[in-house]
């Protein structure tokens, strides 16, 4: 099955209607938050086109945004959280074929495979599901990583549980 990403903001000038450009890059945000009984829960989102496909929220990279912003843009348009959210960058990066996306003709011969960065983001508010989702369920790791579909995001979801119980999640920057 062929999956064609094509969701586009649209938006209105003096010559008309205009899609806004999209890179090349996408990005995959996984909110988590400690339950009740202090474990950690992840919220997994079940996609409206395609009823098998469960993930974190995921979308790609606009002109003029650096991946974070894009991550928290993506995160606020999917399920409702704040813009200013904390989220922390995961080591875990994957990438699509370019093919899978509408905008694959303006990027030209050369860009064959879109990098897909992943991100973590604490959470504890409610979910406020788009129209691109049609359910999300608050698992612990061994239940999310069962219904996640794809397996870069199982990795990335892994890595996410694992810098949590290590807890390193914050890391320095320093090289």
């Amino acid at each position: 099955m062929m999956l064609c990403y094509t969701h586009h903001r649209m938006y209105s000038n003096d010559i008309g209607v205009k899609y806004m450009a999209r890179r090349p890059e996408n990005v995959h945000v996984y909110q988590y938050r400690l339950n009740m009984r202090n474990e950690y829960e992840f919220a997994i989102f079940q996609r409206a086109d395609d009823p098998k496909c469960w993930q974190g929220v995921s979308g790609g990279v606009e002109d003029g945004e650096t991946i974070e912003q894009a991550a928290l843009r993506e995160s606020f348009e999917e399920a409702g959280t704040p813009l200013d959210a904390t989220i922390y960058r995961l080591d875990t990066v994957s990438y699509l074929p370019s093919d899978i996306f509408f905008d694959r003709e303006l990027w030209g011969r050369d860009v064959v495979v879109c990098p897909l960065f992943f991100f973590a983001m604490p959470f504890d508010g409610e979910i406020i599901l788009s129209d691109e989702h049609t359910e999300v369920r608050w698992l612990p790791y061994n239940e999310a990583e069962r219904l996640v579909y794809y397996h870069e995001q199982k990795t990335a979801l892994w890595e996410l549980k694992e810098r949590l119980i290590r807890g390193n999640l914050i890391r320095s920057t320093k090289s």
